[in-house]
C-alpha cells in the first residue's frame, strides 16, 4: 500500500496564484516568475521525487488560477494519483472578502476541481492561510471533510473552531487596558483540521 503524506502546495509552490493575491505579489513580475517556476519546474521535480521514494501519494492544494494557467502540470499531479484539494482561486484573503465573494470563489473552484478530478474534493487549505467563520461554514455546506490551515497543534488532528476572537492592539487608544483582554475561543465544528506546519509544508 502506498504511503500518503500531506504536501501543501501553497505559498512558495503555488504556481502563479501563490502570488496573485498575496502581499503585493499581484504587481510583481518577479513574484509571478517564481510562481511560473513552481508550476513548470517545481511540480515535475516533486512528482519525480515522490515516484522515486516508493511512489508516495501526497495531497496538493491547488488554486483554481493554477489549474487554468498550468493545465499540463496540474494534470500531471492528478494523473500520478495525488489528492487535489481546494485552495481558493487567486490566493485571495477570505478575511478581507464579503460572504458573496467567498461563496463565489468556493462555488467556482469546487466545481472546477470536481470537473478536473472526476470527483469532488474533500480537503482544503484556506487561501492566504486565513480562514473566516463564514468560510468554514461554506466548506461544511460543500461536504468538505478536513482543512489543513491551522497551526493550533503540531501533529494531531483536531476539530476546527468557527471563529476565535481577540482584541487588537491599538496604540492610539487612550489606555493600554483597552486592548489587554484574553482570547475568546469559538465553537467547535465538525470540520477536522489536520494541522499545518511550516517545517513540513511547502
Amino acid at each position: 500500500m502506498p504511503r500518503r503524506i500531506l504536501c501543501t502546495i501553497g505559498v512558495d509552490v503555488d504556481a502563479c496564484a501563490g502570488w496573485l493575491g498575496s502581499y503585493g505579489g499581484e504587481d510583481s513580475p518577479n513574484d509571478m516568475s517564481r510562481g511560473c517556476f513552481a508550476a513548470e519546474v517545481g511540480v515535475p521535480r516533486l512528482l519525480k521525487l515522490f515516484k522515486e521514494k516508493g511512489d508516495m501519494k501526497t495531497s496538493f492544494y491547488i488554486p483554481g488560477h493554477s489549474l487554468d494557467s498550468f493545465p499540463k502540470e496540474m494534470a500531471m499531479v492528478r494523473d500520478a494519483g495525488h489528492e487535489i484539494g481546494l485552495h481558493g482561486y487567486s490566493h485571495e484573503n477570505p478575511v478581507a472578502m464579503t460572504l458573496e465573494q467567498q461563496r463565489a470563489v468556493l462555488d467556482h473552484t469546487y466545481k472546477q476541481l470536481t470537473d478536473f478530478c472526476g470527483k469532488p474534493p474533500v480537503g482544503s487549505v484556506a487561501p492566504w492561510w486565513e480562514a473566516s467563520k463564514e468560510g468554514i461554514e461554506l466548506l461544511l455546506e460543500k461536504g468538505i471533510e478536513y482543512d489543513h490551515s491551522s497551526q493550533a497543534h503540531d501533529c494531531m488532528p483536531f476539530y476546527t473552531r468557527d471563529e476565535d476572537t481577540w482584541t487588537k492592539i491599538d496604540f492610539n487608544s487612550t489606555s493600554a487596558h483597552d486592548w489587554m483582554h484574553p482570547l475568546k475561543k469559538g465553537k467547535l465544528t465538525k470540520l477536522v483540521n489536520i494541522p499545518a506546519n511550516w517545517y513540513l509544508g511547502d
